[in-house]
Order: structure tokens, then C-alpha cells, then sequence
């Protein structure tokens, strides 16, 4: 009966693992605020936006703030609460700096929301630093490493 025990034990916490709802990350942010990461009703805000950036660069061009744009009016239009940003940099240069770069490209893209009139406390960011930081040997260049990614939430 004693070895019976632990394996029902086993099988109950698999069997509660499986059936469980899946849950929504809850992302804390630099910014001190959270990515509330809502999708919405019928998943309408499932989409993710990618602003990509020059090496060691967080200029916006044309194309950047044309996306931009259609991020905002999509949020206005769907009544998002909060527009989450994502930084990210190679892996290429010291964390430190990576982090730094990170931080200022999402900073840029929050940059242009407000501009076109989105609001800054509806703004979540949150500057992942180097993209496979925990994968030491991965240090080429790569160019969808330096981007921003961008989220809307209900």
C-alpha cells in the first residue's frame, strides 16, 4: 500500500497539470508598469508588431513609424488599454550596452506613439537586452535581433 500511495500521488498531479486552464503571462516591466498581455475577446489582439533597427542604431525611418502608425490605429480603434514594447539587441557588444540599446529603441518607438497621441501611462516597456542571452556561444550578427516587438492589450 505504501508504494501504491506515491504513485496515485503522481498520477493525480499529472492528471491536474493536464486539465489545468492555460494561464497569462503576467510581464513586469522597467517602466514600473505591467503588460496587462490581454488578447481580447476572439484573440483580436493576438498580432505582434516588429520594429527593426539599424546596428547600434534606434532611429526610426519612414517604414518604422509607417508601422508605428498602424499600431496606434489598430489600439485606437480596438480600444486597447496599453500598447506593450519589447526591446531587444544582438548579441554582438557588452550586455551592459545591449541593455542600454535595448531600452532606447523601445524608448524611440514609445517616443512616436505619443506623438501620434497615445498616451504615456498606457505605455509598458520593457528592454529584453541581448536576444539568446542565455545561449553563451551565439554571438553572430543577426538583424531580427535588433528590433522591437510590440503587443497590444485589453
Amino acid at each position: 500500500m505504501s508504494l501504491l500511495r506515491p504513485a496515485l500521488l503522481s498520477v493525480a498531479l499529472m492528471m491536474g497539470a493536464a486539465l489545468a486552464l492555460p494561464a497569462h503571462a503576467v510581464e513586469t516591466h522597467s517602466s514600473g508598469k505591467t503588460c496587462r498581455n490581454q488578447q481580447g475577446v476572439g484573440g483580436k489582439f493576438d498580432r505582434e508588431f516588429f520594429v527593426f533597427f539599424d546596428v547600434s542604431s534606434t532611429a526610426l525611418d519612414n517604414d518604422d513609424k509607417a508601422i508605428i502608425r498602424e499600431v496606434y490605429e489598430r489600439a485606437e480603434g480596438q480600444h486597447a488599454v496599453q500598447i506593450c514594447l519589447f526591446g531587444k539587441a544582438s548579441k554582438t557588444g557588452d550586455p551592459a550596452s545591449n541593455a542600454a540599446l535595448a531600452r532606447g529603441r523601445s524608448e524611440a518607438v514609445a517616443t512616436e506613439l505619443r506623438r501620434l497621441g497615445w498616451e504615456r501611462g498606457r505605455i509598458a516597456i520593457e528592454p529584453e537586452g541581448e536576444t539568446w542571452g542565455w545561449l553563451e556561444d551565439l554571438t553572430w550578427e543577426a538583424g531580427e535581433d535588433r528590433r522591437v516587438r510590440i503587443r497590444l492589450s485589453k
